[in-house]
């Protein structure tokens, strides 16, 4: 390992009290810990730095020039003590290092450490070779402060303080009573008797400092830039927080990671953990190391975005979760229609740093020609993973970007997409919702034909609706070639009810679990894959997993209790039912299984009448119960109904068990010839 030797002036920085902060109130040590890597990564840079390390909350930098270097700390520290102020200390040294890709090496770096730690929050603290370079400075001032002697270090060290408006100016008294540590300059002697219980305190202070500082100094001399371990490349993208003044745009630096999130799922041999999973730290301070654990990757990008006017700064880290330390860092100052590019950039360092392979080389994200169809875009998608509410208000949103450019392809497809759950939600005819989710979805392929959400619209559309069985895999494998994970909840349905291969489908259904472990959707998804296998103890077990993260998870709540009716454990299974009901509002489908329930308990009598009067948006409902209750005539005229419509429930047919009282009819005959199964 090639290595070189260097004098350098040589910056330790940390925040005062942060452990105590993080036990008092987390959220505000994690946007303060935010704040001092924004303002450090940001004039670090300005002033020509170097960046070599970070440790908890603090950093080592270093500078080719002591005069660079104060210039660098007055303006961190003038910004840090801006509301909200960040209590950080700062101490500097110049000194001879041995410097590599791995590793410093050095007296410098060790007594640069101590000094930072005798500082006050608020002040700046540099040595005696310090400030003999900065003397003649006329824009630098530096008061002397004290002498003190530093272990196995063989002369005192002269410590200033840098003077400055707008810096605390520590005394010698700050340092002698923050640090019980022996003053050299002034002292005079005093009897040993009268100091034994002072001394006892001071041996045990001074020895718990030398195991600090020898662990932070093992750190930085036995490797402290981080590697990753090459044979398996994952990361999961958290949601970079929002440090502009105005807390409404969060859709914006949710946004920001979202797209960098999308841009590497496409990158060749990279394991991208699942949004739902990574976005659920989102305002937690979980300690980094056990993201990785939970999530199951090697490595955590996360970052910060200021928007102001016109203006928008990126901070980003990738962080090996292994040891905490950070692979790489970089702080971008863009006009707001410079974003994507700067996504890209983010997304092409991570590539670069991990020596992966792209397709085209580098990523590209759609750029946008309307920066505020852009921002309507990323408050429809902060809204779109919700309830059918916010889905309804994130359509209104992508409607409006087009408006304002009708040549967006992306915002087109969520149209697409956004109708497709209109007609799951029930929200719209199922013929009106796939209709108007055709017509945006080739919209956008007209304006972009790589635009794979619009690929997955049209391959939904002719699964569920066209029964184009052949159209179906075309757009669904160009969804795939141009960017959606192959681990999607579309295999799913494909495999389960046009190719009967329930192994197939829960094969995947566990693979999305492990790339996205804590999405609540992902293990009721399981469930049901299970459940159309009629396996229905494993699907309880999802389901239960599912409750496990969310208790009032409704779906799973809804599923299990139908599971536990087909089980017949039906009073346990009614619970479930009610609760689900409950927390609908009574909105949702639970009644048709609540009647379902009731005619396994043999209460016919009582679902007849309610089955008579209902009205239904969906024919295959009323289809399923009239069969249950063994009247098949009237099971197959809905059927016939659905067949007309056009119901998504449809494909069913072809392997549902729940259809096989119905398989000699010849009316269910000529429906599925029909079909072209």
């Amino acid at each position: 390992m090639e290595r070189s030797r260097q004098l350098a002036a040589i910056m330790f920085t940390d925040i005062e009290g942060y452990t105590r902060l993080m036990q008092q109130n987390e959220e505000q040590a994690i946007q303060l810990r935010i704040k001092h890597r924004e303002i450090f990564n940001s004039f670090t840079k300005i002033f020509g730095g170097r960046i070599l390390q970070y440790f908890g909350d603090g950093t080592l930098s270093i500078f080719s020039s002591a005069i660079d270097a104060i210039n660098c700390a007055i303006e961190m520290q003038l910004n840090f003590r801006k509301d909200p102020n960040v209590p950080v200390r700062i101490g500097i040294h110049t000194g001879d290092i041995i410097l590599s890709d791995d590793e410093i090496i050095g007296d410098g770096v060790n007594i640069a450490s101590r000094i930072e730690s005798f500082a006050l929050a608020g002040s700046i603290l540099i040595s005696g070779k310090v400030y003999d370079e900065i003397k003649n400075q006329k824009s630098i001032n530096a008061n002397f402060v004290k002498s003190i002697n530093l272990k196995n270090v063989s002369k005192p060290i002269d410590v200033y303080a840098i003077s400055n408006e707008g810096l605390i100016i520590p005394s010698a008294k700050d340092i002698h009573s923050k640090n019980d540590t022996k003053e050299i300059v002034n002292q005079k002697s005093k009897s040993r008797s009268n100091n034994k219980s002072r001394n006892y305190i001071i041996s045990i202070a001074a020895v718990f400092l030398i195991v600090v500082l020898v662990f932070v100094f093992w750190k930085f001399t036995n490797g402290s830039s981080s590697k990753i371990d090459e044979s398996e490349k994952s990361i999961a993208v958290l949601p970079f927080v929002n440090m502009s003044d105005d807390p409404q745009q969060e859709y914006f630096s949710d946004g920001i990671s979202e797209e960098i999130l999308n841009s590497l799922v496409k990158v060749t041999g990279l394991k991208v953990a699942g949004r739902t999973s990574s976005f659920s730290f989102k305002g937690k301070n979980e300690d980094i190391r056990s993201i990785g654990s939970k999530l199951n990757v090697k490595m955590v990008l996360e970052g910060s975005v200021r928007k102001a006017e016109n203006q928008v700064r990126v901070t980003a880290q990738l962080i090996n979760v292994e040891d905490g330390y950070h692979l790489w860092s970089e702080t971008y100052d863009r006009e707001l229609k410079h974003i994507i590019s700067v996504q890209e950039e983010i997304a092409n360092q991570i590539v670069e740093k991990l020596k992966l392979q792209v397709e085209n080389k580098t990523v590209e994200i759609e750029k946008p020609s309307n920066m505020e169809a852009y921002e309507l875009l990323l408050k429809g998608s902060y809204l779109f993973y919700r309830d059918f509410e916010d889905k309804k208000r994130a359509m209104e949103y992508f409607q409006k970007a087009v408006e304002l450019d009708p040549e967006y392809a992306e915002a087109y497809a969520y149209i697409g997409e956004s109708y497709l759950h209109f007609a799951g939600f029930n929200l719209m005819p199922t013929s009106d919702a796939y209709a108007k989710a055709r017509s945006a979805a080739k919209k956008a392929l007209s304006l972009n034909k790589f635009e794979a959400r619009a690929h997955k619209v049209l391959a939904y559309i002719h699964l569920f609706f066209d029964w184009d069985w052949d159209a179906t895999l075309v757009d669904y494998n160009n969804a795939i070639k141009y960017g959606m994970s192959d681990l999607n909840e579309f295999i799913l349905y494909y495999e389960i009810f046009v190719n009967n291969n329930a192994d197939r489908a829960i094969k995947v259904a566990k693979a999305r679990i492990q790339n996205d472990p804590l999405s609540i959707e992902k293990y009721w998804q399981l469930g049901i894959c299970n459940h159309f296998a009629e396996r229905f103890e494993e699907a309880i077990k999802a389901y239960d997993d599912a409750l496990e993260l969310d208790p009032n998870y409704s779906s799973a709540l809804q599923w299990k209790g139908a599971a536990l009716g087909y089980m017949g454990e039906y009073d346990e299974a009614m619970s479930y039912l009610k609760k689900a009901n409950e927390i609908t509002k009574g909105e949702g489908l639970v009644y048709l299984d609540v009647l379902a329930l009731k005619i396994q308990m043999g209460k016919k009598d009582e679902v007849l009448p309610v089955l008579e009067s209902g009205e239904y948006i969906d024919p295959m409902d009323p289809a399923r119960l009239y069969l249950m209750l063994g009247m098949n005539d009237k099971a197959l005229d809905w059927l016939e109904k659905g067949y007309n419509v056009r119901s998504v429930m449809m494909v069913t047919l072809k392997h549902l068990w729940v259809w096989d009282p119905l398989r000699n009819e010849p009316r269910f005959k000529e429906i599925y010839k029909k079909m072209n199964f």
